[in-house]
């Protein structure tokens, strides 16, 4: 909806404005239910996401694939976007024999994946940049001296 610029008794007060986003209450992970938090590797579509179990341990090699459900659509209503890296709380489900889909709970905002590793739930290690640098020199190559040609 456009911003309402013009309009009197009342009108104005009913205008669009920039919301104070309020406080949620964060869902966290319980062993009785067996829900995990999991961060997002990849996105499959059709509400499907290719997901892995973080823990105070760090991550998980085993990857799950977590379905969004229309009961958290609605409930998030557009304003949830999920992608690579984000993180959310997922229940495995309890009559699937090899345990590889699951349902997915809840979403986490950047601001509660800092509490939840605040608070030990889970840990994240950063990666340093001198880890990405690549080195490709390789001491069989001669020196062409550019020069003499």
């Amino acid at each position: 909806m456009p911003k309402n610029i013009k309009g009197g008794n009342k009108a104005k007060s009913q205008k669009n404005s920039s919301v104070i986003e309020k406080n949620r209450e964060i869902a966290l992970p319980d062993e009785n239910d067996d829900s995990h938090v999991a961060i997002i590797t990849e996105t499959l579509g059709d509400g499907r996401y290719r997901c892995q179990i973080v823990d105070e341990n760090g991550i998980d090699k085993k990857m799950y694939i977590g379905n969004l459900s229309k009961g958290v659509k609605k409930k998030y209503c557009r304003g949830i976007i999920l992608g690579k890296n984000s993180y959310v709380l997922m229940a495995l489900r309890d009559f699937q024999t090899d345990k590889t889909k699951t349902d997915i709970i809840f979403a986490y905002k950047d601001i509660e994946v800092n509490q939840l590793v605040s608070e030990n739930i889970i840990s994240i290690n950063t990666i340093s940049a001198n880890d990405d640098i690549v080195d490709f020199t390789d001491s069989n190559i001669e020196e062409v001296n550019f020069s003499a040609l």
